[in-house]
């Protein structure tokens, strides 16, 4: 994957901050830095998961994303150091809001392991670092944004109330052409949905 294409993808992600935070990811992943580049990733995505959780609590005063971040905070709060609190995050996410399917959840623990074994020395007989390679990485960047990066936060909440009113703000451009709907359809919401919004929709 060359360098385009990545900046490609980028244009996928949904918050401007975590499209920022990719350009590091990009720019890693280009040097050949594979193990800073999944380690980045790693917490691009935690990151980004919390800015979707604060976005749902501003815009849409959404109780379970409010409990999710207090009891990250309280976790973090106690052990500062410790990374227990990224994982959980994850788990909770999947578990109390529509933002991520079972089959991102697999995808996160994944990257996670691949994050610590890339950010932690192993002392092992060869005495190496670990060095994930380049068709990895690469996997990894192109399943967090599209699993995770390119979704909008708004899914988490009454989706159906989200689309019927973004359908009306924007029936003007829609309204009498069938196909350009479609195609809005898909490209804002139905191309990122899990397979649970789905059935609700």
């Amino acid at each position: 994957m060359n360098e385009f294409s990545l900046e490609a993808l980028s244009e996928k992600i949904y918050n401007h901050k975590t499209m920022d935070y990719f350009e590091e990811i990009v720019s890693s992943y280009n040097n050949k830095s594979f193990r800073s580049a999944t380690v980045m990733l790693w917490s691009v995505t935690v990151i980004d998961l919390v800015f979707k959780l604060t976005d749902l609590v501003d815009l849409h005063e959404d109780k379970s994303a409010k409990a999710i971040l207090k009891e990250m905070i309280d976790i973090q709060s106690k052990d500062r150091k410790s990374s227990k609190w990224e994982l959980k995050l994850v788990e909770e996410v999947a578990k109390r809001t529509n933002l991520l399917s079972s089959d991102n959840v697999c995808f996160l623990e994944y990257l996670y392991q691949q994050r610590n074994l890339s950010a932690h020395p192993v002392l092992d007989s060869n005495l190496e670092l670990h060095r994930p390679n380049r068709e990895t990485v690469r996997s990894l960047i192109v399943n967090s944004v599209d699993g995770v990066l390119s979704k909008p936060p708004f899914f988490s909440k009454d989706i159906v109330g989200n689309l019927v009113e973004d359908l009306e703000a924007s029936k003007e451009y829609l309204e009498d052409d069938k196909s350009k709907l479609k195609h809005y359809l898909e490209s804002r919401f139905f191309s990122k949905m899990t397979s649970k919004v789905e059935m609700e929709v």
